[in-house]
């Protein structure tokens, strides 16, 4: 009995009479998919349903060929004949959704965010009209008192003409036509690419890379992004972060209607507006959070919001005509085209659904507009945080923004935490250097510093290999500058040198060290001499001198055993005495005694004349002698070194030293160029290595001195205590951190740097690398190698006269030591003969 009731029930049920509104889903060839639209009745119809149907067709646009075109239209032509078909749902399509050609009955319910091909009535866009939108953005962007901005836009410029009418200066940029989301993962990351085997990044849209960078370098501060396709919003938004021109100092104005979908994935400080007409709150949206699984992800919240609003559309004016759908019909109906336009124009209550309400008014007793009025589309700001701003609403005259707090825009705390920058650098010592899998020197220092006052986050990479361009000059540091302008790197490190020719393509910070031009040279070898002393007078010169006195001390010995007096006083000129008194002469010194013949006194007053000359000249020479060790003869200035031809010189083949020498039409800069000219081989060094080997070795039986920048000499001298650097006053170079062209990050940058020198921190770095790194015992700085000629004795300059003493004071010691033991011995000697006898 139970079955038989459930058989009856079941047959009632599917035999009973409804009420039905036939919908078309047009669409171009394979993008049509009604289940969906089906599924999403399903999802929002219950009970109310009752006996109210949704019925969905397919109609599809195939543009294979010309046959296949007029089959399409001959086919749409045909089924849109039918009376009981009530609306079109789908984007315009050219004549295949002509209200004139194709679809002479129905109401076209546009899904498209295109602008509108005609102005029937009959064709009633879900989205807002271009044309209310563009208004709409132009008020906006006046609101927030914006006097320029780039519009970015794939193929919609209708709201340029909007913008310019209010006073507003506009630089239309079209994006590129091929972004789509196979430029951005599932959840909207963006995919940056790999580098290569050389360094190079390879991005998936160079196109959009080109766009952005061009924009950058234009150092505009205020951009439109307008879209309605999330993927398209999401690619370039992220492409904009990595060029980081989501920067505190850049505004934002994203058209995309649905802000918060795309906020979440926004990274750093930037400031950014944003039109959010999707309503999460409505009762039906709620209902539509269930098919996020069943479209798998690849609808957009805004997409999924649109196609519910069609079918609620639909579901609504359905229930107006019928106006109790829970009620049996007594035969099956359908809901005519003019039927669905009659109860559209005579609707009381408006349909409310994820996109606001939809209201379109009275034009005449017959007739409504199609452009959609009375709602309002919230403006959101990202500052820190996503928050409600403004809202602009759509009534019956301009578009008005309402703001719901003030103009003034929040600080933005730490606006670089979190983001990362890529940093490319050339090695060069001792600003960047390679130590395994990590970088050091001077540059990553300062990097480091900066880092951690900005809170940013870093890569280094460099390029591997550098090739010749056509004027024969390395193109290493083109190559850094050519990967700074695609965007490929966020800052560049290295021995980066402030040209006026780089100024002309990139940005340059403010600078971090200063250095002009010097020589690199052998230091000579330290020959220390104790015996300066000896100095003033050759050794012939003395040798006259010992047997100078030696033949006075000889005649005083043997004069004096002729003279009476000898016998009578006790101070006898003995051989010992008269050797003496000659020294005590020769000495300049005093004796207590004095010779009393005639010929004695002569010899002495002779003796006492040269030896007055001797000391004079001694002294004088002495003099002389230790300032002349004090003064260096060797090369020291450009000047000496162009004006001899022993000593050879070179410098960086390539270089921007090079480059300075073959343009100089200065002496002796011209002169020194020639000479390189005529030993190229030596002198136009391939590498830095070989002018060092050069410097240390020689080349052949020649000296050689290196000319390249005092800040690398200056390491080099360092390194190696048996050179030295000598700075000259020509070739200041002043060394900087290199940016892309319109980097809104190096006003931020060149703060920070402010603070480091401010801080001392800066010295301190070049105190590390340039003074710290010595192990020699002597002086290499710069200064140490300039003549001073009022500098005081050293130690070694008298530490003979030291040793002559010392040596002296020991012999006479030993002296008298022996003295005192021969005596003892002799005694011994005369006891032991006195006891014998």
């Amino acid at each position: 009995m139970l079955l038989v009731l459930v058989g009856v029930a079941c047959f009632a049920l599917a035999f009973s009479a409804e009420t039905t509104l036939n919908a078309v889903v047009v669409g171009y060839k394979g993008k049509v998919n009604i289940n969906e639209y089906i599924e999403i009745a399903d999802i929002l119809g219950g009970k109310e349903d009752g006996f109210c149907k949704l019925n969905f067709t397919a109609l599809e646009y195939d543009t294979t060929d010309g046959k296949s075109v007029y089959e399409s239209l001959k086919q749409a032509r045909a089924t849109f004949e039918d009376t009981h078909i009530a609306v079109a749902i789908g984007p315009q399509i050219d004549v295949f959704t002509s209200t004139d050609y194709v679809i002479l009955h129905q109401t076209l319910f546009v899904t498209s965010s295109d602008e509108l091909i005609t102005e029937a009535n009959r064709t009633m866009p879900i989205l807002p009209d271009p044309q209310s939108l563009s208004k709409g953005i132009a008020t906006i962007v006046k609101f927030l008192k914006w006097p320029k901005v780039a519009f970015l836009s794939q193929d919609d410029f209708s709201p340029v003409l909007a913008l310019g009418g209010m006073g507003i200066f506009v630089s239309p940029i079209r994006l590129p036509s091929n972004l789509s989301s196979s430029h951005a993962d599932r959840n909207g990351k963006f995919k940056n690419g790999t580098r290569n085997g050389n360094g190079h990044r390879e991005y998936e849209n160079p196109q959009l890379q080109q766009t952005l960078t061009t924009l950058r370098e234009s150092q505009m501060d205020t951009f439109i992004l307008h879209s309605m396709k999330k993927d398209v919003v999401k690619t370039v938004l992220l492409a904009a972060q990595k060029l980081h021109l989501l920067h505190h100092s850049i505004r934002w104005l994203i058209t995309y209607l649905d802000f918060e979908d795309i906020s979440w994935d926004i990274k750093g400080m930037a400031k950014i507006y944003g039109l959010q007409l999707l309503n999460r709150d409505n009762e039906d949206n709620d209902k539509l959070k269930q098919l996020n699984d069943v479209f798998n992800g690849n609808k957009s919240r805004l997409e999924q919001g649109l196609m519910g609003d069609v079918v609620g559309i639909l579901r609504h004016y359905l229930q107006t005509h019928v106006q109790d759908c829970s009620i049996e019909p007594a035969t099956n109906s359908s809901m005519t085209a003019e039927d669905f336009r009659k109860v559209l124009r005579n609707a009381v209550t408006p349909y409310s659904g994820a996109l606001g309400e939809y209201i379109w008014p009275k034009v005449s007793l017959q007739e409504t507009s199609n452009i959609r009025k009375d709602y309002s589309i919230p403006i959101y700001r990202y500052i820190n945080k996503v928050e409600r701003f403004a809202q602009v609403t759509f009534g019956k005259k301009e578009p008005k923004v309402v703001a719901f707090m003030g103009r003034e825009e929040p600080h933005v705390e730490d606006p670089f935490k979190g983001k990362k920058f890529d940093v490319i650098a050339k090695q060069d010592e001792p600003f960047v250097m390679k130590n395994g899998d990590t970088y050091e020197g001077f540059c990553v220092d300062v990097l480091k510093e900066l880092s951690k006052s900005l809170k940013f986050d870093y890569e280094i990479f460099e390029l591997e290999g550098s090739t010749l361009n056509q004027n024969g000059k390395s193109t290493v540091w083109d190559d850094v500058i050519t990967q700074l302008k695609v965007g490929n790197a966020s800052m560049a490190i290295g021995a980066f040198a402030v040209t006026a020719e780089r100024e002309a393509r990139i940005s340059f910070s403010y600078t971090i060290i200063s250095s002009a031009v010097s020589l690199l040279m052998k230091r000579p070898p330290d020959t220390t001499n104790y015996f300066q002393f000896l100095g003033p007078f050759s050794p012939l010169l003395w040798m006259m001198i010992v047997v100078f006195f030696l033949t006075v001390g000889l005649g005083l010995y043997f004069m004096a055993r002729f003279d009476s007096t000898q016998e009578e006083t006790t101070q006898k000129f003995d051989l010992k005495e008269s050797m003496w008194y000659s020294l005590t002469v020769l000495l300049q010194g005093s004796a207590e005694y004095s010779p009393q013949t005639t010929s004695m006194r002569t010899i002495v007053a002779f003796f006492w004349f040269c030896t007055l000359v001797i000391n004079a000249a001694y002294t004088a020479n002495l003099a002389a002698f230790l300032t002349l060790q004090q003064i260096d003869n060797r090369i020291k200035t450009v000047d000496s070194l162009a004006r001899q031809s022993n000593v050879k010189y070179g410098i960086l083949n390539n270089s921007d030293l090079m480059q300075f020498f073959r343009q100089s039409r200065d002496d002796p800069y011209e002169r020194m160029w020639t000479f390189m000219k005529m030993y190229e081989e030596i002198s136009l060094l391939p590498t830095r290595k070989m002018g060092l080997d050069y410097v240390q070795n020689g080349v052949g039986k020649d000296e050689y001195i290196y000319l390249d920048d005092g800040v690398i000499n200056n390491y080099n001298a360092q390194r190696n205590c048996e050179l030295e650097s000598v700075e000259e006053n020509f070739g200041v170079k002043h060394f900087s951190i290199g940016f892309p062209k319109g980097a809104p990050y190096r006003s931020d940058i060149n703060r920070a740097l402010l603070e480091l020198k401010e801080n001392g921190i800066l010295d301190r770095l070049r105190n590390k690398w340039w003074n710290s790194q010595s192990n020699c015992t002597v002086k290499t700085s710069v200064a140490s190698s300039k003549i001073n000629t009022a500098s005081e004795l050293d130690i070694s300059n008298m530490f003979g006269v030291f040793i002559v003493l010392i040596a002296f004071a020991v012999l006479a010691v030993l002296y008298e030591i022996g003295l005192f033991i021969f005596k003892v011995v002799r005694e011994r000697k005369k006891k032991k003969v006195v006891i014998v006898i």
